[in-house]
């Protein structure tokens, strides 16, 4: 054994942090020192080492004083703690978005009631609370998406700024058109009501309206989609640690035919049942309250797979 596997032998079981690398690292050089300056003094090798090895001290003690936990510590106090990945800047960022978001909701009402009170209709009225609102939010939705994916959280790492700015900018053009649509069906509505005062014949077009999707929100889902399909694991080693074990459970659960033919027999009688007492109950008190009855169905099913996992 030399001295870089010793010293790797003295940290298994601890999660491998920046903090333990330059821990191990400086330890090691100590080390390579001692052993150097035993050599010297005209000590074998092997002499060397276990002399060395045998005055670096109790080195689990050091990284507990360093705050190097094991794995479940790390988890619980340095993974779990998101505060540690918020620096004072992003927290700002996070203010500013939100009180932009609530100033425009504020706003947009107070156009909304006091164009109502003036009675020039509600269609009038409902354009105002669109249109005023939908700065605020397309730049709130904008900024909120960017520091989100920027953000390294317990569980992943963050993206780069560069392919932050990209998912802020599809958010941004999906968050326009969608909120410039409601203006523009108001804003046709308003255009065919006068039509229709002037010249006696109502013009309702919906096409103005379906057109904002082209150049906003479909090129804003394709490059969400294009940024989703080429982004990297940004999974933690530990998450994609967790993640993998518990695919693994699942494999073992439902690989075992035994235990599919069961889950599928219990799913199949429990929605044969909701079906007819829907139906039962839609001829009794009316459809308009017998839909509740697939509440109870999908609440009974998890409980059997609950069960079913228990089991396993």
């Amino acid at each position: 054994m030399d001295a870089k596997e010793f010293i790797d032998s003295l940290f298994e079981g601890y999660e491998e942090t920046a903090a333990l690398a330059d821990f191990k690292e400086e330890l090691l050089a100590n080390l390579n020192a001692k052993i150097e300056s035993f050599v010297k003094k005209g000590m074998d090798a092997q002499a060397a080492f276990a002399q060395a090895s045998a005055e670096l001290g109790d080195v689990s003690a050091l990284a507990d004083e360093l705050s190097l936990k094991k794995r479940k510590e790390v988890f619980e106090e340095v993974y779990m703690d998101i505060r540690a990945y918020m620096p004072a800047g992003r927290v700002v960022g996070y203010v500013v978005f939100g009180a932009l978001t609530f100033f425009g909701i504020t706003v947009a009402l107070i156009a909304l009631f006091a164009i109502r009170g003036t009675g020039l209709g509600s269609r009038i009225a409902l354009t105002a609370l669109f249109g005023t609102m939908m700065p605020f939010l397309t730049a709130a939705i904008t900024g909120f998406t960017y520091l989100g994916v920027t953000q390294e959280t317990a569980s992943m790492n963050p993206v780069s700024k560069k392919r932050g700015a990209w998912y802020a900018a599809a958010a941004g053009m999906i968050a326009f058109g969608l909120c410039t649509m409601p203006i523009a069906y108001f804003g046709v509505r308003i255009a065919g009501d006068i039509v229709s005062d002037i010249l006696g014949y109502n013009i309702v077009s919906i096409v103005p309206v379906v057109s904002l999707l082209i150049p906003f929100v479909l090129p804003g889902i394709g490059i969400l989609v294009f940024l989703v399909f080429t982004e990297k694991d940004r999974l933690k080693p530990w998450a994609k640690d967790f993640h993998d074990r518990t695919v693994e459970r699942e494999m073992a659960v439902w690989q075992n035919s035994a235990t599919a033919s069961r889950f599928g027999m219990f799913s199949g009688a429990i929605w044969i049942f909701a079906i007819g007492i829907f139906i039962l109950l839609g001829f009794l008190i009316g459809f308009r309250f017998s839909w509740l009855v697939f509440i109870f169905a999908v609440a009974i099913q998890l409980l059997v797979q609950a069960a079913m996992y228990r089991k396993k």
